[in-house]
């Protein structure tokens, strides 16, 4: 009975939730289960690509290096304030291709059933500029009705938050070592 009241406050929690949050405007891949989005960031794909790896060592990280080398590392993150399970601790491997992507895929977790993704850089021609596109899946290992449309809802948010951050960062790097012009 308490289980079924409990599923019942969950299920009216995740559509009111669903319902009240701004649906994701990115497109999602028909193979790709969870979501995207893309943003110009008026900086060198390599200034990008470096911003993008940098992330895990900015001040409130909750990254650790467990294993690193040229052309992937494996990651230990903590999440906290995620719906329903407060917290989540991953392990994921990242893989890396010089000035063009960061894949992750997940090793293990005590809350995720999945969590994968990509960063794409694309050089804009004729510009100083990058088109970057974060896609990302994760899905808790519950089971909750709606429980990805949940997910995507945070998980769109967390993307354009990451996105927008790499923006700032590198085109703040971009400036800082372009030529000035004097008069």
């Amino acid at each position: 009975m308490q289980r079924g009241i409990l599923t019942s406050l969950a299920v009216g929690a995740i559509m009111a939730a669903s319902i009240a949050a701004p649906q994701p405007t990115s497109a999602k891949s028909e193979k790709f289960p969870g979501v995207t989005d893309h943003i110009k960031v008026k900086a060198e794909p390599s200034i990008v690509y470096e911003c993008i790896r940098e992330l895990r060592y900015k001040p409130g990280s909750h990254v650790k290096e467990l294993k690193t080398s040229d052309h992937e590392a494996t990651l230990e993150e903590h999440f906290s304030d995620l719906p329903i399970v407060k917290t989540a601790t991953c392990t994921y491997v990242e893989k890396y291709t010089c000035d063009k992507e960061v894949a992750y895929k997940m090793v293990s977790s005590d809350k995720f059933k999945a969590f994968e993704g990509k960063w794409e850089l694309t050089e804009v021609p004729g510009e100083k500029a990058t088109d970057v596109s974060l896609r990302s899946f994760v899905l808790l290992d519950l089971p909750v009705p709606f429980l990805r449309q949940l997910t995507n809802t945070q998980t769109i948010k967390g993307v354009k938050d990451r996105l927008a951050e790499v923006k700032k960062l590198a085109e703040a790097k971009a400036t800082a070592s372009s030529p000035t012009t004097t008069k």
